[in-house]
This record gives structure tokens, sequence and C-alpha cells, in this order.
């Protein structure tokens, strides 16, 4: 029978997009559990515990798609560090399940992380550093100033026009000394015809108000409605843009760095049995798949590892049966059948030569 794992009751100190709860989710990454050194039971049902949390969300990957985010977010960070107005933004775009909101994730904490470095006592001047804005569906510009105001605990009142929500966000940036702002799900704002303008004019001039550097995330954001036209382009001209993509198999290059992408993640699945090396064989299954998505991958490992530990296997070792077995997103699983139905062809094809 099943199992369910609820969520912890303290799940809400994950939140991103809440200032205590953001700043307590980068100052503490889930740690991987240390070996199981006891036979007691109830020790390993809490070793148990642990492992799957680490990885339902503790796993760090450092890809190469992250190490190009912190190479343009240090450029823009150094040229905004004069400027008062038109500052320089890093933009992360691409389908879903390629891994934006991770790498915002990892670059958020990795900003936190030098800052803390070079102001040791932010904490206590209650600066805030870091900031996390989701976009609803269907925003205008005053949706997702309240938003702001939500991040840093500020009071709406009904009778607020925009402008005042424009002034109390600012005030409170500036007070805080935020260094990096992240605007997730910003395809949002494309989605609304009417306020499209008023939200790309409130962006663009929160850029000018604010020293902070912005970094945003949508989905294929630089080919939707929200840059094109005189605005969207004057927005466009002030950020640097990552293209995420799922991996080229026919990819000498990338087809290297997904093989080294499996094995780093079987170097942290905390699995008994299963050792560095041990899917190399299955590095092109993987990928057929997954459609070499990385969020896809992350899914089908870390998910089918879970279950293994769940299920208290008797031996914790990923092989392709296990691993067919694990349900992924409708968009891999799509992929997959796909490449399934051209095998069967060509094999068709193959014995009917034969035949002949």
């Amino acid at each position: 029978m099943t199992t369910l794992a609820f969520t912890s009751h303290n799940s809400h100190t994950t939140a991103l997009n809440r200032r205590e709860s953001l700043l307590h989710y980068l100052q503490r990454p889930l740690a991987a559990p240390v070996p199981l050194d006891t036979t007691s039971s109830a020790d390993r049902h809490e070793h148990d515990q642990q492992r799957m949390d680490y990885l339902s969300g503790g796993i760090v990957l450092a890809t190469s798609t992250v190490a190009k985010g912190k190479l343009l977010l240090a450029r823009a960070f150094q040229e905004n560090r004069a400027r008062n107005s038109g500052h320089s933004g890093v933009m992360l775009s691409g389908d879903s399940s390629l891994g934006k909101t991770t790498t915002a994730k990892r670059l958020l904490r990795w900003v936190l992380e030098e800052y803390t470095r070079q102001v040791p006592h932010w904490e206590q001047d209650e600066h805030i550093p870091a900031a996390y804005v989701e976009v609803p569906s269907g925003s205008n510009a005053k949706d997702l100033l309240r938003e702001f105001c939500d991040f840093y605990g500020l009071s709406v009142l009904s009778r607020d026009t925009t402008a005042d929500l424009r002034t109390k966000v600012v005030g409170a940036i500036r007070r805080a000394r935020t260094q990096l702002i992240v605007v997730d799900e910003l395809h949002n704002l494309a989605g609304r015809a009417s306020g499209l303008g008023e939200a790309v004019d409130l962006l663009k001039g929160l850029h000018n108000d604010v020293s902070a550097t912005f970094l945003y995330c949508g989905l294929d954001v630089t080919n939707s409605t929200l840059m094109h036209g005189a605005r969207g382009q004057q927005l466009m001209s002030r950020f640097a843009v990552i293209e995420l993509k799922s991996y080229d198999w026919a990819d000498t290059d990338q087809r290297k760095e997904w093989k080294l992408l499996i094995r780093t993640f079987e170097s942290q699945l905390q699995l008994r049995d299963h050792t560095v090396r041990t899917l190399d064989p299955l590095a092109e299954y993987l990928y057929q798949r997954t459609g070499g998505s990385i969020g896809s991958l992350s899914r089908l490992l870390t998910g089918t590892a879970i279950d293994l530990i769940q299920n208290k296997a008797k031996v914790e070792l990923l092989d392709q049966k296990l691993l067919d077995a694990y349900t992924l997103d409708l968009t891999a699983e799509t992929f997959y059948r796909k490449v399934l139905a051209m095998k069967k062809t060509k094999s068709m094809s193959a014995l009917e030569k034969v035949m002949a």
C-alpha cells in the first residue's frame, strides 16, 4: 500500500514570495543527511525521511546555465553601480521544465552569500538583499505592485492608487538596500491585452527608481507580446538574455554535458547501492525519456529514488525497468512515445527489407 508523505507544518518557511521565508530558505539550504551508522529501526526511518526530503528539494547542481547567470549578473551589478537610470538586468527565457526558477533560486542564494561576505551585519541593519515576486496571471501594474507590497510586508489600502503603491514599493526597496529582484512568471503580463503597456512602463520605471538589479524569468518571454513595440524594445535593450533550451543529443558538446549531468545527479541520490556511472549506459535512454529537459530528468531520477526509499527496497539501485515505471510530465511522456513510435517504424522498415 502506498504511504502518503504530507508536507511538514513549517513548509511555509520555504516560500519564496515573502521576505522572511525567502531569506530563511536562502540561508538554510537542505543538507545531505550523513550516512547512517546504526541498525535501529527508528533511526533508519528518520534517516529515510531525511533522504527523501533532500531528494525532494535539496539537490543543487552547478549547471552551465547557472554559471552563465552568475557571469551576466556580475556584469549587470558592475554596470549598475554608479547609474541613476537605465539599469541593466538579466532575463531567463524558455519553455517549462527547463529550470528557470531553479536557476533563479541558485542565483538568489549566490547573491545573498556574496552580500553576507561583504556586509556581514545586514540582518541587524534590517536589509533585505534579495527579493522574489511572482507575477499572477492576468496582472496589470497595480496587481504587480501589490505583490511587491506583500513581499515587503507593506499595508495596502483600498483607496491606494497605482502611484501610491509605487511610492510605497520604491521606498521599501530603498530602505531594505535590496540588491537583486527576481520577477518570475513574467509571461503572465503578456497574457493581458489591457494594461500591458502600463505594466511594462512600471517595470521600466522601477529600474530608474531603485538601484537594484532585476532578474526576469518567464516562458518564451523574448518572443511574447510583452517585448514587442517601442516599450518592449526599450526594456529588452537593457537585459542580457539566457535562452534555456532542452539538450540536443546530436550536439557533441551537449551530449557530453548531459552525461556529466546524469553523473552529478547520481552522486547526490542518497541511495545505498547506487554508484556514480551506473547510468552511463542509459544516457541516451534518459535523453529520450525526458526530451533532454533537465527538469524532467530531475523528476525522473529523484522521483524513482524516492520510490525506492519509501518502498524500503532491499536493493537501492536505479535501472531502466524502474525508470520506465515512473510517470513523468505530459511533455516528456509525449516525446518518449514519439521516440518509441519512430523506433517501431524503423524496425518494421528493416524487417520489410529482409523479407523482400
